[in-house]
Order: structure tokens, then sequence, then C-alpha cells
């Protein structure tokens, strides 16, 4: 399934569920004349979701962890937040457990190998050269991956963002680039796993590519401790 059908896929559940603005529900309804694909989508939602009623579903709330995950994958600087739009409609009941379904276990609003459950964070503070970045790095030590999420901030033109650890008195170790996206995902080398509890979590500016010398080479634009969840 290419990314299309699962755009699809959650336009069709929120049709589905009346949670369409009304412009771009006439839209969305516009497209189901000359959109056969759209109408099955659609379809299969009515059926499922009428089975889902029908099986009495209980209200359900997303745990304090689930919620604030979902919201960091569903953040979007210009939009309020997946939760934020839809908690306003007033959702009670059947419909809210059927959204919240939805998120969880469709898997095209969160993919499942992007949920860490983290033990170890750091909330890295912007530097002076870093003002307006806004970074959160969770860690999954049995995983061994970290995610770190950007709220607000781009490097330089030009450049990119390097991730980096440093553990006590030891040279920094990268960790990896950061994407261009909001979120991003990185699994950690073995060696250095026993080294995260207590260390420092750093973020450099760097030539494409990364650091040509394995030592940070750009300004450090924002840095933070790690600490247990």
């Amino acid at each position: 399934m290419g990314p299309e059908d699962g755009d699809n896929r959650v336009l069709a559940a929120e049709y589905t569920l009346g949670l369409l603005p009304d412009e771009e529900r006439a839209a969305f309804e516009a497209r189901l004349d000359t959109d056969p694909d759209l109408r099955r989508e659609v379809v299969a939602w009515e059926e499922h979701l009428a089975s889902l009623i029908e099986e009495e579903i209980q209200e359900v709330q997303p745990s304090p962890q689930l919620r604030k995950r979902l919201d960091a994958q569903l953040f979007k600087p210009e939009t309020p937040s997946f939760w934020q739009q839809i908690w306003p409609y007033g959702l009670g009941g059947v419909a809210a457990a059927l959204v919240l379904w939805i998120a969880i276990n469709t898997g095209v609003l969160i993919p499942e190998e992007d949920v860490l459950q983290a033990d170890l964070v750091a909330e890295l503070v912007p530097t002076a050269e870093g003002a307006g970045l806004e970074l959160r790095a969770n860690i999954d030590s049995a995983r061994g991956a970290v995610q770190v999420l950007r709220a607000a901030g781009t490097p330089p033109e030009g450049r990119v963002f390097e991730l980096w650890l440093i553990a006590g008195n030891a040279a920094p170790v990268s960790l990896g680039l950061l994407d261009g996206d909001e979120s991003t995902l990185i699994d950690l080398p073995q060696e250095i796993l026993d080294d995260l509890p207590g260390g420092v979590l750093a973020v450099s500016d760097e030539p494409p590519g990364g650091s040509p010398t394995g030592a940070p080479t750009g300004a450090v634009r924002a840095a933070g401790p790690l600490t247990a969840s």
C-alpha cells in the first residue's frame, strides 16, 4: 500500500466519523463521484465501524504516555494537533472509542515501529547559536533506539543537525543525523548503551553528510542531560 492509499484510508475514516471540515468534506464528496477506490474505502469503514458499534465498544481513553506519543507524532506547527482538533467536537461514547481505535490499531496514523518505551529522556536546551530550537529525545534502552522530536527550529542553510552522546569525560560519539521531519528514529550501537545513563546529548550543525572528522566541527545548537523517564 502506497502513501496515497494510506492518506485515502485516513480521509475515509474521518469522513465516515463526520470529522472533516465543511470545505474538505465537500472536496472529498466530489472525489467520491469519480473515484471508485475511494468509495470502496468509505463503504469498508462504514461496515467496519457499524460492526464495532454492534459489539458495544466501551469508551476508552489513551494513557498519558500514549497520548503524548500520539500528539508528538501528529504535531504540526501550522495546525492544532490531531487530538486538539477532535476533542472540541465533543465526541464521547462510541465515537471517541472509534477514533482512538483508529489511531492505535490501523497503523496509518502512528507507525508501530516509531513508538518507543522510553526509559531515558533529554530536553535539549538551545544555546545562543540555537535560539528557537525545540528538541526532545526519548531513548528506549531495551530496543536500542533514540527518537528525537523537533517542535521548532531548522539547521542553517546548507547544514544538517548531528546528534552526539557525551558520556563522562569521553569524547563525543556521533549517534547520527537528524531528518528534516519532526521526528527522527535512530538505532543505537550496542556498545554505547551502558554509557547512556548520566550522559549528555548534544546537537551540532555540520556539513551535509555529517562531521568529516568524527567529532563536532560546527556550533553546538542544543544540549541536555539524559534522565530517567
